[in-house]
């Protein structure tokens, strides 16, 4: 960051000598701001300044706020009258103790939140802070970020060392995709999956992970509820507070209200444009069919799971609620869409959990993808024992790849057939790692599967051009 010009510590000193009230203060502040807040270039560099900085810890990084500090786009102000000029006020002199109900007057800021900024950084902070409000969501500051790099995990057990975080750090990732059981906790006690939670939390390079880059997960069975649950799980409900809360889901997070925890996120400008989408694959998921006790054994033995295919018209793998949600979301420009699965899809049947499990929704979803014309799809998912990359070319307008992750810091015990398998498969503990050259005319993505060592297990390199409807 650059450091606070000698100007601005020079004026504030003058005034507080002086016992000039802050009003003056924010008098002489609003001249600069007015025109950076007009300015894209400047709130594009306000965002930038303001998720390189400490604003994130206490403000969420689109502003909602946390639980550590308030909401920046609702429409309470805490401090000042919500104008430009208050907004550059609040952040240059700080504060001591904070207001509102939801605090209580127990939170803080250090003046520039602690940060060295000269007076350009902190017009361009002031006008951007100012745009969440002025905009909700800051839905044009956010689609203007390029993410060009980007990690994907699954499978983290909390009660073994994850020394993959510190290879993860080592690649610097704009964002970080949580694919499922980012705990095996398997629980009805809400009180043992909080336990399980704060084990991942205090794990070396996660938390460090998470002030460097940006996350987005959804779950999967084992930080959901029981093993292989869905639907049927009692305390699904409070499960889903938990999940949001450790992952600080904002206040008024649309996921708050909803059925599931589905979601989805745009990055970049048009022509760089990448859509991060979400599934929730359990809070509504039917029965699975399951084969005898001894045919169970006989499928072991060849890697493949206890469970038969459920065509059944109403066999259900999303909520009707998500499919309608998804469908917008799928008429939404974009350039590359990342459709994050807590279970394989393309994948062919094992008897392990799949999408290939309930073959109609199966279907339906490439029904979807084809009839509204999505471009630039790709599919990341996990849980399975093994590490996969799958490509499928019938029924879908262009080649539909799906990469598969392993345990993040587990061996896995067997491969399972995979007729859809592109190269070989591995057991060795995996992170995902993509890398999207968003400089080419025909942009260029390189997506691999790692080692904790950081040694390549499987490579696929795509084109933009490859994924495009024919």
């Amino acid at each position: 960051m650059p450091r606070i010009g000698s100007d601005v510590r020079r004026r504030r000193r003058r005034f507080l000598r002086l016992g000039v009230l802050p009003v003056v203060v924010l008098a002489w502040a609003a001249g600069p701001v007015l025109g950076a807040a007009a300015d894209p270039d400047a709130i594009e560099r306000g965002a930038v300044i303001y998720r390189g900085g400490t604003c994130p810890v206490c403000h969420h990084w689109e502003g909602q706020g946390n639980r550590r500090g308030p909401d920046l786009t609702d429409e309470e102000w805490l401090h000042g009258d919500g104008s430009l000029a208050a907004v550059r006020g609040a952040i240059e002199t700080g504060f001591r103790h904070g207001a509102g109900r939801r605090f209580g007057g127990k939170y803080e800021m250090w003046p520039l939140g602690g940060m060295e900024l000269d007076e350009g950084d902190l017009d361009a902070l002031s006008a951007f802070v100012w745009s969440l409000h002025r905009r909700r969501r800051a839905a044009d500051t956010r689609t203007r970020e390029v993410v060009s790099r980007i990690a994907f995990a699954s499978g983290a057990d909390q009660d073994r060392s994850q020394p993959a975080w510190d290879t993860v750090l080592a690649l610097r990732p704009q964002l970080m995709l949580m694919l499922g059981n980012s705990v095996l906790a398997g629980t009805d006690d809400m009180l043992e999956l909080r336990l399980q939670y704060e084990k991942l939390a205090a794990k070396p390079g996660f938390d460090e992970l998470r002030r460097q880059s940006r996350f987005l997960a959804t779950w999967n069975d084992l930080d959901f509820g029981h093993e292989d649950a869905g639907a049927e799980f009692a305390m699904r409900a409070e499960s889903k507070e938990l999940f949001l809360d450790f992952w600080e889901a904002p206040p008024g997070s649309p996921r708050r209200r909803q059925q599931g925890i589905y979601a989805s996120q745009r990055f970049g400008p048009p022509g760089r444009r990448l859509q991060v989408i979400l599934l929730d694959t359990r809070y509504d998921r039917g029965p699975l069919w399951r084969v005898s006790p001894d045919e169970a054994t006989n499928r072991a033995a060849r890697g493949m799971g206890p469970y038969l295919p459920n065509d059944h018209q109403r066999a259900r793998m999303l909520s009707e609620e998500q499919w309608r949600w998804l469908e917008e979301e799928l008429h939404e420009p974009a350039d590359l869409r990342l459709i994050v699965t807590s279970i394989p899809f393309v994948m062919e049947f094992t008897g392990w959990e799949s999408w290939a499990n309930m073959p109609l929704e199966r279907q339906r979803l490439l029904a979807l993808v084809r009839n509204t014309g999505a471009n630039g799809v790709i599919l990341l998912s996990g849980n399975t024992p093994w590490s996969d990359i799958s490509r499928l070319d019938a029924d879908f307008p262009y080649p539909l790849w799906d990469i598969t992750t392993g345990s993040l810091n587990r061996r896995g015990d067997a491969i399972g057939p995979n007729r859809h398998r592109v190269g070989s498969a591995a057991r060795e503990p995996n992170f995902g790692y993509m890398d999207i050259d968003w400089t080419q005319a025909d942009p260029t993505i390189r997506i691999e599967l790692r080692t904790v060592a950081n040694r390549v297990l499987l490579r696929q390199t795509l084109q933009l051009s490859q994924l495009q409807p024919k």
